[in-house]
């Protein structure tokens, strides 16, 4: 029996068997980057330390927040577009620019908005360090550039091409990093401009001698196009929230003895959603597969797919959560140092809501395919309002209030999510789905 064949029929093969087309090869680009972007945290954490760390990790958090919340429905929108197009064998290229346009005046409203709040962003987050806004204002414009690129790739099928992004993202950041450890000492904003210009290498590695993207189809309105990204955009923005939130809510409710902690805890935050930082790559994949099964009515294998994912992300969640609760700690201090020790107890409620949000994300994509954006939107928009609401009930310990607050938002959003699933495809026509 052949390599292959005995592959194929073991554990290994049969999870593989349970991921969509492009796992793989966007995986393989975001264990590149996931290890780049550790390093660039480890290295950022022990020169800087925890308090002059603090608005470097609050960029960053705010960097996820942009990219996942304004600009990750451009992604969306652009690849279930781009892939059910591919479907019907039409072209993409009036899509591709009318996707462009919409980007560019997103990113354009949001410049003006961070500039007309520079001294809040600059005083509140960034303890007066302008150059972290300037590395802020370059996070919008490059992210912006970088998820319409990436929506495209992945609509074409083009993972190989997605996942060259991910790595000239990751490779460029470590890159300058390690120019500012050589150039400079303890210079808060050089980290800064190199969180800013790591999306600009990601492009141009992904987009380096690419061919017949803009072929010839049928006109895409715009409208039509800002109508769904409308909703997509409340629920990205929402999503970004729940995601985003809590390091910023530990620096709003910490006291003056705490001015360290938001920094802490973000780093504890990075090492238990080590998980959820490469469901992006099974995220990436899902979409355009389950929109092509849309666009071709194919629902029951939609269903089956969807189900044969929740089962790996579930068990998968469970084992994180175990491993974050023995050995997460010791990580956090291996790779930042003693002062940004955590408890056995943080890592393990951590964990657990980086798992309740790959449940919540593998449904999201399952109802942006089924085209009812809104009422996905309405899952998420709940989901905000639950954890504030959470935290005035929970204990009053900072980092705990903040994690069952988490805990409680995601997994009431993806109760939500999953009943809408349900109530989504029990419209479908019998004869296209069977639900078993």
């Amino acid at each position: 029996m052949g390599r292959k064949e005995i592959l194929k029929k073991g554990i290994l093969g049969r999870l593989i068997q349970r991921l969509p087309h492009g796992t793989i090869s966007i995986g393989g680009g975001l264990l590149i980057n996931g290890i780049t972007a550790y390093i660039f945290i480890t290295i950022s954490s022990r020169d800087l330390g925890a308090e002059a760390y603090s608005p470097v990790a609050l960029l960053w958090a705010m960097s996820f927040l942009l990219g996942i919340g304004f600009f990750l429905p451009l992604e969306q929108e652009t690849s279930r577009i781009v892939a059910s197009r591919i479907s019907r064998g039409e072209g993409v290229g009036p899509v591709i620019r009318s996707a462009g346009q919409l980007g560019a005046s997103l990113a354009g409203v949001l410049l003006v908005a961070s500039l007309v709040a520079n001294q809040w962003f600059t005083n509140e987050f960034f303890n007066g360090e302008t150059t972290l806004f300037i590395g802020l204002l370059l996070v919008v414009i490059g992210l912006g550039t970088a998820h319409l690129v990436k929506g495209t790739l992945a609509g074409l099928g083009r993972f190989n091409s997605y996942a060259r992004y991910v790595i000239g993202e990751g490779i460029g950041r470590l890159l300058l990093v390690i120019a500012v450890v050589i150039f400079t000492t303890k210079n808060v904003g050089a980290y800064g401009l190199a969180i800013g210009l790591a999306p600009f290498i990601g492009i141009f590695t992904a987009t380096y001698k690419q061919k017949g993207v803009f072929t010839s189809g049928p006109k895409a309105k715009i409208g039509d196009l800002s109508r769904a990204l409308g909703s997509l955009l409340l629920a990205s923005v929402s999503t970004a929230l729940v995601l985003n939130a809590s390091p910023l809510a530990v620096q709003l409710l910490a006291n003056d003895q705490q001015i360290d902690e938001s920094g802490k805890f973000l780093n504890a935050l990075l090492v238990a959603r080590v998980p959820l930082f490469f469901f992006q790559a099974v995220q990436a994949a899902l979409l355009p597969r389950l929109s092509g099964l849309v666009g071709q009515e194919k629902f029951s294998e939609l269903w089956k797919e969807l189900k044969r994912l929740l089962t790996l992300v579930i068990g998968l969640g469970a084992a994180a959560v175990l491993f974050m609760t023995l050995f997460g700690p010791h990580i956090v201090v291996l790779a930042f140092g003693e002062e940004f020790r955590v408890t056995s107890g943080d890592m393990a409620l951590l964990s657990c809501s980086s798992a309740g949000l790959m449940i919540a994300l593998s449904l999201t994509q399952a109802l942006i395919a089924c085209k009812v954006q809104g009422r996905m939107a309405s899952a998420w928009v709940i989901g905000v309002g639950v954890f504030p609401a959470a935290l005035q009930i929970a204990p009053n310990d900072l980092f705990l209030r903040v994690e069952i607050a988490l805990i409680v938002t995601v997994f009431t959003t993806s109760l939500l999510m999953f009943a809408l699933l349900m109530r989504t495809l029990q419209k479908v026509p019998s004869n296209q789905i069977q639900r078993n």
